[in-house]
């Protein structure tokens, strides 16, 4: 029986790796060291303490701001809305495009998530930009992009519904999902869809035509006319069209519309100020249409009250998290003794995230055995995963090189189909999404060289590391217990990397057939004990070298390494 219960069972590197591996993108042995000696108490403690906001990113090639401070409108070197407020004025350069600014995006962020402290709160910033999934390829405009970004991860453990109703406002999200030509005389039904098809309360089964369970077409109407005349407001909304010109209720160009979000504008008399009819799937209920930006916030407030006072929706965000946490699987047990009670939690709570996901991730449950390798590793969990297991490499401070290597882990993300803040559509990676599947599409004939190919080049020379391995493996067995006994250095290994642990036979396996390429297994302490007698000895390095080399690289691509 799935059980919520806090587990109380066995507290070994085992089960430690196992946590630190879902709830982050895995951990060098040090880590797993401290959670065992630590305890799970504490280890949940260290996970859930968010982390101070990074710096933003700069432009490497001059180390210049292109990001304006949190809550300002930005503006460019090109042209300066306020010449007194700092703040606002970035070496943002349109000549450069988007595509550049999302480059150095994605560079900045796979550096967080490679170096940050052992912590959920990048995996939990990761799931919520695949939640509210936004496009930067179709948002073009890099600052919309990060400030997205920046919020998500500023709000990782909080408030869903908070998290819904400033995003509903954000100018990504406008422009991604065509709010900013939502008006009143032709209403655009896109985010009005999406908001509730797979941001809040989820589509469920289709009964008759338009009516999904959980909300009907006539609601998507009714939501797309609530949410008329809002608009992002960027540098190219300088000249303001002349039908536009009582925007924000006429107020001064300066005020503010939308507390959280300065980027966004109301265009009054794009708003549709007639009663919103809903159906009976929220109680048919009306919301009253108005004529102010106050009044317009208020319509989306009431709209958004509406959805979440729903179970169903605290039910959809749960099932979301367990799939990308813990498994795929969904059964109908795990939907009664997991799901609705943490929905259950998750309302009582406020839509506070934090609190929930770490009792999912403290239960009984979470530790099934069952459960330790039932998903198969996205390629964040495989490419920044590694880099977090390997303690034995250090990026160089040459900002050139660095931008070159973590500018790598993003292309390698994106070529093994997870681009960092570009899924495949709005709703997210498929492998959270598409039954029966669903992370199985990580793999395919395409993905898995991609994958031995990142995997084999941790052991070879690295230009941006002064000509040296990602994965020095000498350095890295060093570090081991009883680095002499082949068979222990090989299990140590499985504890770190792998999620399911090798058979007798299999450890004896790669000991003499892969390590010691048809010798016995024994041999090894000669090889090793003879290189730390004399440690200068080229020879004597190249003697361990080589076979460890050699085990790693047949590790990384045994079909067990796939599971997480």
């Amino acid at each position: 029986m799935a059980s919520l219960t806090q587990y109380s069972g066995p507290w070994t590197r085992r089960q430690a790796a196992h946590l630190l591996r879902r709830a982050g993108f895995g951990a060098s042995l040090t880590e797993i060291d401290a959670s065992v000696k630590g305890g799970l108490p504490s280890t949940l403690k260290t996970l859930f303490t968010p982390l101070p906001p990074p710096v933003p990113p700069v432009n490497t090639d001059d180390n210049s701001k292109w990001v304006p401070d949190a809550g300002k409108v930005w503006t460019s070197t090109l042209v300066q809305a306020d010449q007194n407020d700092t703040s606002t004025q970035t070496a943002y350069n349109q000549v450069k495009g988007p595509g550049f600014y999302n480059g150095l995006t994605k560079t900045w962020w796979a550096k967080q998530m490679v170096n940050s402290p052992s912590s959920i709160h990048e995996k939990l910033t990761l799931f919520w930009s695949n939640h509210f999934a936004t496009e930067m390829t179709t948002v073009q405009n890099g600052i919309f992009s990060f400030e997205l970004l920046a919020y998500l991860r500023a709000n990782a453990f909080g408030n869903f519904k908070a998290m819904a109703r400033r995003v509903t406002f954000d100018a990504a999200m406008l422009r991604y999902l065509n709010g900013n030509v939502n008006t009143k005389g032709s209403p655009n039904e896109n985010y009005a869809r999406e908001l509730q098809e797979l941001f809040t309360i989820g589509k469920g089964p289709e009964i008759s035509q338009g009516d999904y369970t959980t909300y009907t077409e006539q609601d998507v109407r009714a939501a797309a006319r609530v949410l008329t005349g809002w608009r992002e407001f960027g540098v190219r909304d300088l000249v303001i069209p002349a039908g536009d010109r009582d925007y924000r209720d006429n107020q001064p160009r300066n005020a503010p519309t939308f507390p959280d979000n300065p980027n966004a504008v109301f265009v009054v008399n794009q708003h549709d100020t007639g009663d919103k009819q809903f159906s009976q799937r929220y109680g048919n209920r009306v919301i009253k249409g108005r004529n102010t930006v106050q009044g317009a916030i208020a319509e989306v407030d009431e709209l958004l009250d509406m959805i979440f006072e729903q179970n169903a929706t605290a039910e959809y965000l749960v099932l979301r998290l367990y799939r990308w946490f813990v498994s795929s699987d969904v059964t109908d047990e795990i939907r009664r003794d997991i799901i609705k009670p943490l929905a259950s939690d998750l309302r009582s709570n406020n839509y506070v995230v934090g609190p929930v996901l770490q009792k999912l991730l403290a239960s009984e449950h979470f530790f099934d055995d069952a459960l330790r390798g039932c998903q198969l590793r996205s390629p964040a969990d495989m490419v920044i995963g590694l880099l977090r297991a390997i303690p034995t490499w250090k990026a160089l401070v040459d900002p050139t090189l660095e931008g070159r290597l973590y500018g790598s882990l993003a292309t390698s993300l994106a070529a093994q189909q997870m681009d960092l803040n570009e899924p495949a559509s709005v709703a997210g990676w498929e492998a959270y999404y598409q039954s029966p599947d669903f992370d199985r599409l990580w793999l395919s004939t395409a993905t898995l060289p991609l994958r031995n190919g990142f995997t084999d080049a941790l052991l070879v020379n690295n230009n941006a590391l002064g000509r040296k391995p990602i994965l020095d493996t000498v350095a890295f067995v060093k570090q081991l217990a009883d680095a002499n006994d082949s068979l222990r250095v090989i299990e140590q290994i499985n504890e770190i990397f792998f999620a399911v642990p090798f058979s007798e036979a299999t450890t004896m396996m790669l000991a003499e057939e892969v390590l010691m390429n048809g010798g016995r297994y024994y041999e090894w302490a000669t090889l090793w004990n003879a290189h730390l007698a004399e440690p200068t000895k080229t020879s004597a390095f190249n003697a361990v070298r080589t076979p460890l080399d050699r085990l790693f690289k047949y590790l990384f691509r045994m079909a067990e390494f796939q599971l997480g």
